[in-house]
């Protein structure tokens, strides 16, 4: 009977587990669901964006581009912006971006940590002073505010000459079942002279130079902007995902507990009827 007893309580406890995976599912369902509808405005914004800087650098000599891009070669230490979540439960999403830091990041580079995860993963072996920033319980859309804060640091850094370059690691939404953890570079930008692909004459005031200097915390604050709810949006679906393989295996694992709760059950009282059938006999004799 004591066995009956714990797999019951086991049916018991897997039952209210799998209500709260169900609860969270259908939570991170609607979150995504909503995030998803301004997907596709996120991407053609920051295609849109690249294309128009792009050309905006094509009329701009390779002389001046150097000038307004100048590279601190001499410099060791790169900055990394770290998007990850600031909960769990969300399948392999943040296990994804430890592999990124474990691939770019050295014990000397400068850190802008967006999220909780990745800075509990890593500040033991970070050093304090070269944390620049923690934004955490930053909700579930990464706005506009957040991203210029992050770039008004970053650039101070950059131009103050403290870092080599300015990295942002991510996780792009490829689709409902795959999400990727990337690494990209976001300052300085690829110099290349290049001829301008603009179909018309098109006149810059007060000149493509100062419109591409002044261009610079745009561009990097909508890209920030850009891959930060891209990684919001990977991070809800890892976690829909994550919930409802949950629920899934909690279904199957009450499915197995029930058919040995019925057979231990079926074998019990086959051996109180043995016994009523033996002690019967034993009367008659």
């Amino acid at each position: 009977m004591s066995n009956l007893n714990s797999l019951k309580n086991r049916i018991s406890v897997v039952t209210n587990t799998k209500k709260i995976t169900k609860a969270m599912q259908l939570v991170a369902t609607a979150k995504l669901q909503k995030s998803k509808k301004n997907l596709e405005n996120i991407r053609n914004y920051k295609n849109l964006l690249e294309e128009t800087f792009n050309e905006l650098m094509q009329n701009v000599s390779l002389k001046d581009l150097k000038e307004i891009f100048p590279l601190n070669e001499s410099v060791l230490k790169n900055l990394y912006i770290i998007i990850s979540s600031d909960l769990g439960l969300c399948g392999s999403y943040n296990s994804n971006i430890y592999s990124q830091i474990n691939q770019h990041l050295t014990k000397d580079d400068l850190v802008i940590f967006v999220g909780a995860k990745a800075y509990l993963y890593s500040h033991s072996w970070i050093k304090n002073e070269n944390i620049v920033q923690k934004y955490f319980a930053y909700g579930d859309n990464f706005n506009y505010a957040l991203a210029d804060a992050i770039t008004k640091d970053a650039l101070e850094l950059y131009f103050g000459g403290k870092v080599k370059s300015i990295n942002i690691i991510y996780t792009d939404f490829i689709n409902n079942i795959i999400q990727e953890a990337k690494t990209f570079q976001l300052f300085p930008f690829e110099v290349q002279n290049q001829k301008s692909s603009l179909k018309a004459n098109v006149e810059f005031y007060p000149n493509a130079e100062t419109i591409l200097k002044n261009s610079i915390p745009l561009f990097i604050s909508s890209m920030i902007y850009s891959l930060g709810n891209l990684s919001k949006i990977s991070e809800m679906s890892s976690r829909r995902n994550a919930m409802e393989n949950a629920t899934e295996n909690a279904n199957e694992l009450i499915k197995e507990l029930g058919l040995e709760f019925n057979r231990k059950r079926q074998s019990l009282i086959t051996q109180e009827i043995n016994e009523i059938v033996s002690g019967a006999d034993a009367t008659q004799n």
